[in-house]
């Protein structure tokens, strides 16, 4: 990957997420950008004063705006929502959603390229009507560091007190309506036999849609059902490796950092049956619908062929989303801006 011609390429990746929450995905994007980055042999600045080649903003905020307005060279920006992405994240997002509509429309057409992370997004982002090119680059992880180790498993789960034989399904992520935490707490309720682990919190507080609501639905939970909190990004592979599938019934994403990453680390994946997976998880998953999570957990308790079945098809899935590969098509997208007026339109 660090070929000499690559070497040149100096990028300033700019986030809010630096210094600030971090427990989110949006963070662990950034994050992985810059390692894989890195890795390629790119020259990375972090929310730097200095001219770069490309500047390549993740965030919105004030950070983001601020290089957006300063900017007066190349520059990237990854879509990592639309506007309907903030219903069911943040409080009272559908008062201020034309107002918010009407920003990220002002700061995607500011850019030079847009990088959707998914099909889905790429979608959304022209029903918005946006004259700035778009193409798709999903997310990605170091897969390495998720891969199942047999000690993080024993490890884990005598720290939580699991006996090695209890089926568990794990989820992660902010604790957000939109991410089915009822339908997590429901499922274990149905499924008693089995243990039920949640990593994540709500790193907004009070910001966060149906904060109240969901302090209660975490808090009301049954026995074999537990909500850790934050877990710093590093160790979730460990909790991963100790579980035995995912359960996530998120009822939207713009991708599904948690599913790759589950995958990765040979989980069996049931999911909720949306239509942004399909692109990018192929038949990798078992799709549910709200009434099907129980079902599905039932028969991946009892059927351990099943569980083999599933976890390969994982893994042959999460294999798509490494870091080498994020390198060459985040470099290939900045070379298409560097040298633009040679060229007509990207490759979406």
């Amino acid at each position: 990957m660090q070929h000499a011609q690559e070497r040149h390429i100096t990028v300033n990746l700019v986030s809010e997420t630096v210094g600030g929450a971090t427990g989110h995905g949006v963070h662990t994007a950034f994050a992985q950008t810059r390692e894989a980055l890195a890795r390629a042999g790119v020259d990375v600045h972090v929310n730097a004063e200095m001219c770069c080649d490309i500047a390549h903003i993740e965030t919105m905020g004030p950070v983001g705006l601020r290089a957006l307005l300063r900017e007066r060279g190349h520059v990237v920006v990854t879509a990592h929502i639309v506007p309907e992405s903030l219903v069911g994240s943040f409080a009272f997002a559908r008062l201020w959603l034309p107002i918010a509509r009407s920003y990220i429309r002002f700061f995607y057409s500011r850019a030079d390229l847009i990088l959707a992370v998914s099909p889905a997004v790429a979608e959304g982002l022209r029903d918005m009507r946006l004259r700035t090119p778009v193409r798709v680059v999903p997310n990605a992880i170091d897969l390495e560091r998720f891969r199942s180790r047999p000690e993080w498993r024993a490890e884990v789960r005598a720290s939580l007190g699991i006996p090695d034989d209890a089926f568990v399904a794990i989820s992660t992520g902010q604790i957000q309506p939109r991410k089915g935490v009822d339908t997590f707490v429901r499922v274990a309720r149905q499924c008693p036999d089995a243990t039920f682990l949640w990593l994540g919190g709500m790193p907004f507080k009070a910001l966060t849609a149906g904060f109240r609501r969901m302090m209660r639905t975490t808090k009301r939970v049954p026995e074999n059902c537990r909500f850790l909190g934050e877990v710093p990004h590093e160790e979730v592979p460990r909790y991963l490796s100790a579980a035995d599938c995912l359960l996530f019934p998120s009822r939207q994403e713009t991708f599904g950092f948690t599913v790759v990453e589950a995958a990765a680390a040979g989980l069996p994946l049931v999911l909720r049956d949306l239509e942004v997976y399909r692109p990018l998880f192929d038949d990798s998953y078992i799709a549910c619908d709200e009434a099907g999570f129980a079902d599905a957990i039932e028969r991946l308790m009892t059927d351990p062929s099943l569980r083999e079945e599933h976890a390969a098809r994982a893994l042959r899935m999460a294999d798509r989303y490494g870091l080498e590969t994020h390198a060459a098509a985040l470099l290939d997208a900045y070379r298409w801006v560097l040298r633009r007026d040679a060229s007509t339109s990207p490759t979406t």
